[in-house]
């Protein structure tokens, strides 16, 4: 994953955006056979502020980008493949209209599966968790109330009903739900500390300046 914060905005590239690698089978194999890091990885990238520029100070702006790549692997040496793995990303963003990025770089972060094994405790640094087949999804992953020992509870993208942050936080909630009903206690739909029905405010924030724009 790769966040930065960038001068101006791209204003003409869309919020969401998807770049599918030329062979796409080649590069899932890359991932999920080989483990190793593709030359052109498929990507998916986040224009938020063309949608909120209240995400960046002013005259700035945010651009987040996920590749896939195989979990901790010992055919990928993360500490010496990351710089180069970095520039294949940055070079990967030209594909969907972000040219020239670079020298408007003001803040970076890359985190590699090395990064979340170590800083985040996930195991093999699998963000997702459980591969994505149909024998491991929804229903078919492990259920929130543990079933082999009784008072144990699980939660989150390893658990029912799978994994990205929406559905996690479905899996809190169904976990809660299951909690507060074995041990006999209400549960108050209403949000923590009376919140809930608040407006979402922001402050303003001048916009940034477009780039790649005339004038």
């Amino acid at each position: 994953m790769l966040y930065l914060g960038l001068e101006g905005c791209y204003e003409s590239v869309p919020h969401h955006n998807i770049y599918l690698a030329e062979n796409y089978r080649e590069n899932l194999a890359d991932i999920e056979r080989r483990h190793r890091l593709s030359n052109d990885p498929s990507m998916y990238v986040q224009n938020a502020s063309v949608t909120d520029p209240s995400l960046a100070p002013p005259g700035m702006s945010t651009l987040y980008a996920l590749i896939p790549v195989s979990h901790k692997h010992p055919n990928i040496n993360w500490k010496k493949e990351a710089p180069a793995f970095r520039e294949t990303a940055i070079n990967q963003l030209e594909k969907i209209g972000i040219e020239n990025v670079r020298p408007r770089i003001r803040y970076e972060k890359m985190i590699t599966p090395d990064d979340w094994q170590e800083d985040y405790a996930i195991y093999r640094g699998a963000t997702f968790n459980l591969s994505h087949d149909l024998n491991q999804m929804l229903h078919m992953r492990p259920h929130n109330r543990f079933e082999d020992i009784d008072g144990m509870y699980l939660v989150g993208g390893g658990t029912h009903p799978g994994s990205g942050l929406p559905v996690i936080y479905s899996s809190a909630k169904i976990t809660t739900d299951l909690l507060l009903r074995d041990f006999g206690m209400p549960n108050d739909a209403s949000g923590p500390a009376g919140h809930a029905n608040e407006p979402w405010q922001t402050s303003e924030h001048a916009p940034a300046e477009p780039i790649g724009s005339s004038g």
